[in-house]
């Protein structure tokens, strides 16, 4: 694991401009609270991990406390894992950047015996030891309790060593388990290179409801590669990525690099260390489409809502630089089918969906007053509401099936939209898009002939 200690804010020795709004983190909406700032504790400035243990808490420290007692600390693993309470879980929301609401929370992992000692010390101290997937298999049992409790719409993101999720430990836990709205978030640093067993795993992963998402991307140079071998559902930029972006070209590039990298394999980026205005408003304009940070939220042990200032100001800032209209727009109703999939899931957490009405088995019904052109479009999803394949009418009665090579979310930019469709292949360039939620799920589809007409509009 590595650490990289950096400011609580305006990281880089940039200070936080006098009239940049701050997020209170000492009261949000549900009643937590915040841990004192380390400038009141006395505690070592806030700390990092590339392996998701982000300390964006600071961790109150005895006053008479020494920084030489700190650094030669060890934590004492027996005792953490003779506690059944151990770890506590913290959760910090991840916030779409376009729309101004919490689209889902990561899982933090908290030691309650070791409050002077960073969590990333704990797990590395663990992977010294050989116990760190007994301690992951602790985490990620905790959060899929936690699942349970989540906000409507939210997802939970929990990072765990991608070597580490064939372990026995981990597999008695995630192994049979239902993994809907659960983000894996594997870290790019770690040695991918049998991508074979790890492909086998995340494949088993996703049949069970998991999403996959590659971690700090951007702080090492395999970055790309990885994401071309697991094809993640979500990308994380890194946080040396983001601090400063909004004055630094290369990393502007770098960032648009990424995030069409991602678009092409149909993934959502997530901007890492969010803590200045300026950087919030270069990602809204680069079209960047979930955040993190402490200027849109701190970690709370209890689930906490965006600051409706903080919301209030992205909402401003995506209307400021949404210079065309949204996809959703242009968006037709269709048949929703499982096709040959087995029986639908249902879950409670899915959008308004035909199917829950569907005369038959696995297939919608349509409402009265479709057009016979909806009649002839019909999503095939897999068990799991995933679009995998269409059934499109080619103007006879018959229908041809085609597979799903673009996904777009209703707020994105029509203009967005028919760039990363242009960038297909020859033989699917002009396939119908499919219009999800932030879970996957279909919403709709747009035909290319009602983009390029937007287009064309949109030029004249």
């Amino acid at each position: 694991m590595i650490t990289r200690p950096r400011t609580p804010s305006g990281a880089a020795g940039r200070s936080r401009a006098d009239n940049e709004p701050t997020v209170d983190a000492s009261h949000d909406r549900s009643g937590s609270c915040a841990a004192p700032s380390a400038a009141a504790t006395g505690a070592p400035a806030a700390y990092e991990t590339s392996a998701g243990y982000d300390m964006s808490v600071e961790y109150q420290v005895p006053a008479d406390y020494e920084a030489a007692d700190y650094e030669a600390e060890l934590p004492d693993l027996d005792r953490i894992l003779r506690d059944p309470t151990e770890p506590t879980l913290f959760f910090q929301p991840v916030v779409d950047l376009q729309r101004g609401v919490i689209a889902g929370y990561e899982a933090l992992a908290r030691f309650h015996s070791h409050p002077a000692v960073s969590p990333d010390r704990v797990f590395a101290a663990a992977v010294r030891r050989g116990l760190a997937a007994e301690l992951e298999a602790r985490v990620l049992a905790s959060a899929l309790a936690a699942r349970d409790h989540l906000p409507d719409r939210c997802f939970l993101a929990v990072n765990v060593l991608p070597h580490l999720l064939g372990e026995p430990e981990l597999t008695q836990v995630w192994r049979g388990a239902d993994l809907r709205r659960i983000v894996l978030e594997l870290n790019e640093t770690d040695d991918l290179d049998d991508a074979v067993e790890l492909a086998a795993i995340t494949s088993e992963l996703r049949d069970r409801g998991a999403f996959i998402a590659m971690d700090d991307v951007g702080s090492g140079y395999a970055g790309l590669r990885q994401i071309a071998r697991v094809r993640p559902d979500f990308v994380k930029l890194d946080r040396s990525l983001v601090v400063n972006i909004d004055d630094d070209q290369v990393k502007i590039a770098l960032t648009e690099l990424v995030g069409g990298f991602a678009s092409r394999l149909n993934g959502w980026v997530i901007a890492e260390g969010v803590e200045r205005t300026d950087e919030l408003a270069m990602l809204v304009a680069l079209g960047i489409p979930l955040g993190q940070g402490f200027l849109l939220g701190r970690p709370a042990p209890q689930w906490q809502q965006l600051d409706a200032g903080v919301a209030r100001r992205l909402r401003q800032l995506s209307e400021r630089t949404n210079r065309a209209a949204s996809i959703e727009s242009l968006m037709e109703q269709v048949t929703v089918s499982i096709g040959d999939s087995g029986r639908c899931a249902m879950s409670a957490d899915c959008p308004s969906c035909p199917m829950r009405s569907a005369s038959g088995p696995g297939e919608a019904t349509p409402e009265e007053g479709d057009d016979q052109q909806n009649l002839r479009a019909t999503i095939i999803v897999s068990n799991r509401c995933r679009p995998v394949a269409l059934h499109m009418s080619g103007g006879g009665s018959e229908l041809r099936r085609m597979p799903t090579t673009l996904f777009a979310r209703p707020e994105e930019p029509v203009t967005e939209v028919a760039r990363r469709a242009m960038t297909r292949s020859r033989a699917s360039r002009f396939d119908p898009v499919i219009i999800v939620t932030e879970m996957g799920r279909p919403l709709g589809l747009v035909r290319m002939e009602s983009l390029m007409l937007r287009l064309a509009e949109l030029s004249t």
